[in-house]
């Protein structure tokens, strides 16, 4: 594992990091009974006075992070600190605000701010005065008898914000906490929450934030953190000394875009050619390491193809995300699973079509499907279920996601194995009865066996 670290620098005798990560790893059991390993030794600290962004594709572990370092789960390994010291139970200087509000419909604002202080022994007057303070910090000053259906969208974050602050935490988590929104009361919202940490008198002393909104950690973090994926581990490690408020438009600014932009699409997108697997051989048995592929509907590839072939001027990654309205990370991946496919290429962060691709795009319905059932039996990963259906025409779905289990210990078998389903249900190469939870040779394909 490569890490980069580019002008990080804390000082030897800086305070001991309000929560830190040492060495942590996680895994869950899937609904299959599948062990998933998310987090794969991490090492990362919020010091005092710093706003500290961690970015990565959706599934890369950010939440679990940000509920490891506030104590809402334990790590199957390492260890969680709390300035310094073990950290046992929920660590009482942070404060949590979730993407979705989570609000109380049945509450007023007030009675929703509260909330958050439920946990804590205070009197009667000194929890009107928190919830007052906590009010108008955030801007709700006239909303205190308001129910969470008659104020907006921004207003119920805020009210998720100012039940966040009401117990005086020292760190503020934001989980994805902008996403919901829409763009301009995020980024109004963005620029109140970095004034108020950095107004003396708060209580506030730092942030973390979990995004995958680039921009967004550029704007407003001190420190960015890149998490690369499958499973969780810590990239790139970026210091952001450019002063606020920020210029989005600045030279300096965009650089730094730049270099995150190219460390999650080179990470996701290397420009290695794929192995091809010699055909009649079961190679899932025999190849020590296999590429899973993007968790991706074949219709979205299929309108990844179609946009791309009807704009010829849309080539880079960037304005392709823009275009079709999607976060980064899953553009990342739908550029993904047509390269894998063979069907583009992306050389740095261009994305420019094959000859097979044109050959695809201009094809017939009859004339796609037999492209993509070559493409899709030149994948290893295939072949799990491929050489099963060679030896009968119905395999049992536990089977082969055990198999992809053993193959991919980092990736979740059962989601890899619907992908897998979908792709070769679209290729006419297996099918799955989801009543028998079978998979099975379609019958116009027996005869002809599963190879193309």
């Amino acid at each position: 594992m490569n890490i980069h670290h580019i002008h990080q620098s804390t000082p030897a005798t800086a305070p001991a990091p309000i929560a830190e990560l040492r060495a942590v790893s996680k895994s869950y059991v899937t609904g299959g009974g599948h062990e998933l390993k998310v987090l794969d030794q991490i090492d990362l600290a919020v010091h005092e006075g710093e706003l500290l962004a961690l970015l990565g594709q959706s599934g890369s572990g950010k939440s679990t992070i940000l509920r490891c370092l506030t104590g809402l789960v334990e790590p199957t390994s390492g260890r969680v600190l709390h300035h310094g010291a073990p950290l046992h139970g929920i660590n009482e200087d942070a404060s949590v605000v979730f993407q979705t509000f989570a609000l109380y419909p049945w509450l007023t604002v007030e009675q929703n701010v509260a909330v958050g202080l439920m946990s804590r022994h205070v009197s009667r007057e000194e929890r009107e005065q928190a919830v007052d303070r906590a009010i108008d910090l955030i801007g709700l000053g006239n909303y205190h008898k308001a129910y969470p259906r008659e104020i907006s969208g921004g207003m119920r974050q805020r009210v998720g914000i100012a039940r966040a602050l009401v117990s005086n935490p020292r760190m503020l988590c934001l989980d994805e906490a902008f996403s919901a929104l829409d763009v301009l009361t995020a980024e109004n919202l963005r620029q109140e929450l970095v004034s108020l940490w950095r107004t003396p008198g708060t209580g506030l002393s730092s942030i973390f934030m979990v995004t995958h909104n680039i921009e967004e950690a550029v704007e407003m973090a001190t420190r960015i953190v890149v998490l690369f994926p499958r499973p969780g581990r810590v990239g790139l490690v970026l210091d952001n000394p450019l002063p606020y408020p920020r210029d989005t438009k600045s030279a300096e600014f965009q650089r730094l875009v730049s270099v995150i932009h190219e460390c999650i699409t080179t990470t996701t997108l290397p420009d290695l050619p794929p192995e091809v697997p010699v055909a009649g051989q079961p190679v899932s048995r025999a190849r020590t390491r296999m590429e899973s592929i993007p968790l991706v509907p074949v219709g979205q590839i299929l309108g990844l193809l179609s946009l791309l072939h009807d704009s010829p001027g849309l080539s880079n990654i960037y304005d392709i995300s823009d275009e079709i309205g999607q976060e980064f990370g899953n553009t990342i991946a739908l550029v993904k699973a047509a390269e894998i496919l063979e069907f583009i290429d992306t050389p740095g962060d261009e994305v420019r079509f094959t000859e097979l691709g044109r050959r695809f795009v201009a094809a017939d319905r009859d004339g796609r499907k037999a492209i993509f059932a070559e493409q899709v039996f030149r994948l290893r990963l295939f072949h799990i279920i491929i050489a099963l259906l060679q030896e009968c025409d119905e395999v049992e779905a536990e089977k082969v996601i055990k198999d992809i289990a053993m193959a991919l210990p980092y990736d979740n078998p059962e989601k890899v194995f619907q992908t897998m389903i979908a792709w070769g249900r679209y290729a006419g190469l297996m099918d799955f009865n989801a009543k028998t939870k079978m998979v099975f040779v379609p019958e116009d394909e027996a005869e002809d066996t599963v190879s193309p």
